[in-house]
């Protein structure tokens, strides 16, 4: 009973960090590329003409664009926690996979990142037409280059499930290894 208390916490706890990933993942992203937000994201988000600080929207916007993925995290990490001989055990190893998604998040956001610079070194904006590219970009290398990152942000969140998994099923290995259950 108490592993089944364990679970919503774990939801929420994944919402809250998921989302604090998002607002420092996106103050990065906004000293790469302003743009980015200004003539993307804002409007996306309806904050266009907020009076707010730029800086205080840059959070709003990352925070709402990635707290989603700690539901679908939270579930799919902390549902394979039942694994776990108690609703201890279930808490400890399931907030260490969280740490891990944050990780394999960012490595994979870096990496995105790094594949945006060498891919933009030259480029035609006319390559990108399935990317929502406005018109009358300052700086269309660093707009792409945060878009780059972004995407495969999202990609590593879902690639983090998957290790995740992994990481509880050796654990749970190594616990029944040591007699631990």
């Amino acid at each position: 009973m108490k592993k089944l208390l364990i679970l919503p916490l774990l939801v929420v706890i994944a919402c809250l960090l998921a989302g604090a990933y998002g607002v420092l993942h996106d103050q990065f992203t906004y000293s790469i590329s302003k743009e980015y937000y200004t003539k993307f994201k804002f409007r996306q988000f309806g904050l266009l003409h907020s009076p707010l600080p730029a800086r205080a929207m840059v959070s709003i916007v990352g925070f709402g664009a990635t707290w989603w993925m700690g539901l679908i995290i939270g579930l799919l990490v902390g549902a394979v926690g039942f694994i776990h001989s108690g609703p201890r055990r279930m808490l400890i190893v399931s907030l260490r996979s969280l740490v891990l998604v944050i990780a394999v998040s960012l490595l994979v956001g870096l990496a995105g990142l790094a594949y945006g610079f060498f891919r933009t070194t030259t480029f035609d904006l006319a390559s990108y037409r399935g990317w929502f590219i406005p018109p009358g970009l300052e700086e269309p290398r660093r707009f792409l280059l945060v878009g780059y990152m972004h995407n495969a942000s999202y990609l590593g969140g879902a690639l983090s499930i998957v290790v995740a998994w992994i990481y509880h099923f050796r654990v749970r290995r190594q616990d029944r290894l040591r007699g631990g259950d």
